[in-house]
C-alpha cells in the first residue's frame, strides 16, 4: 500500500513575516545609505570646525617653525608698526617680572624678551640629566607660556669650547633633548597646551658671548637661553588695543 505525503498549505501569516521581514531589511538599508550620504556631507564643514576650533591661526604652525634656522625663527612672527608699541610694553612688563631670579634682555626692539640661566646650574658638569635645582629654575618659565597663542618659545642650549667638537655636540644635543622632553611632560601633565610652540636649538660651542681663554668667559658661555617671541594672539589683542600690560 503506497502513502503520499502531502505539503501542508502555506500560511498566510507565515507571507505577511516574510514580506515583513523583506521590507524591513529594504528600509534598514535605505536608511543607512541616507545616514551615510549626510555623513560624507557634512565632513569638509566639521573638519573645518575642527581646526577652526583647535587652532584660530592655521598659518600659526609648528611644523614650519622647526623647518626654519635659528635667526629667522628669532624673527617669526613679525610685529608691524601700529602694534609695536603695545607689543613692547608687553614683553617688558613680563620681562619685570623675571628680572628679580634670571638674567633678561630684551632683542628686536623691545619685542622678543630673552632669559639666560647658566647651564651650570641646571645639569652637573658632563651631565645631561635636569638636576633638582635645574627643575626649580625651569618651572616659573611656564607662567608666560599658559596661553599658548602669546609666545612662541625658541630655546637655544650653549658649551664652551671643552673637549672634541663631536663630544661638544653630542653634550648639546644630549642637554635639549633634556629640556624639551621636560616641556613635553608639562603638557602631558596638563601644565602647559598642546598648542604652545616650542622650537629647539642645539648650538654647542658655535656662539659664544665671552672668551674661552678664561674659566669665567667659559662659565658665561655654557647657558641656556629663552627666547619670547610674540604670538597671533598677543599681536591680535594688541591690534584691538586689547593688550594690557602686566601689573608690577
Amino acid at each position: 500500500m503506497m502513502f503520499t505525503i502531502l505539503s501542508a498549505p502555506s500560511s498566510p501569516t507565515r507571507h505577511r513575516l516574510t514580506l515583513n521581514s523583506i521590507y524591513i531589511t529594504l528600509m534598514t538599508q535605505y536608511f543607512r545609505y541616507i545616514l551615510i550620504t549626510a555623513i560624507t556631507a557634512l565632513l569638509p564643514a566639521l573638519a573645518w570646525a575642527q581646526t577652526d576650533l583647535t587652532n584660530p591661526y592655521p598659518d600659526y604652525n609648528e611644523e614650519i617653525f622647526m623647518d626654519m634656522d635659528f635667526e629667522p625663527n628669532l624673527a617669526t612672527p613679525k610685529v608691524n608698526k601700529p602694534e609695536k608699541k603695545a607689543v613692547t610694553k608687553y614683553v617688558k612688563s613680563v620681562a619685570e617680572q623675571f628680572k628679580k631670579k634670571y638674567r633678561v634682555d630684551l632683542m628686536r626692539e623691545g619685542e622678543v624678551m630673552v632669559v639666560t640661566i647658566p647651564t651650570d646650574d641646571l645639569f652637573l658638569p658632563n651631565d645631561t640629566m635636569i638636576t633638582r635645582r635645574g627643575f626649580q629654575l625651569l618651572t616659573p618659565l611656564l607662567e608666560p607660556m599658559r596661553k599658548p597663542y602669546m609666545f612662541k618659545v625658541v630655546f637655544a642650549l650653549h658649551t664652551d669650547d671643552t673637549g672634541s667638537e663631536a663630544y661638544r655636540e653630542n653634550l648639546s644635543s644630549a642637554r635639549v633633548a633634556s629640556v624639551y622632553d621636560w616641556f613635553m611632560d608639562m603638557i602631558d601633565q596638563a601644565q602647559l597646551s598642546e598648542d604652545i610652540i616650542i622650537i629647539p636649538y642645539s648650538m654647542a660651542s658655535a656662539d659664544p658671548i665671552d672668551t674661552f681663554e678664561t674659566r669665567s668667559g667659559r662659565r658665561n658661555n655654557r647657558r641656556l637661553e629663552f627666547y619670547f617671541i610674540p604670538g597671533p594672539e598677543m599681536i591680535e589683542k594688541a591690534t584691538k588695543k586689547q593688550l594690557k600690560e602686566l601689573k608690577k
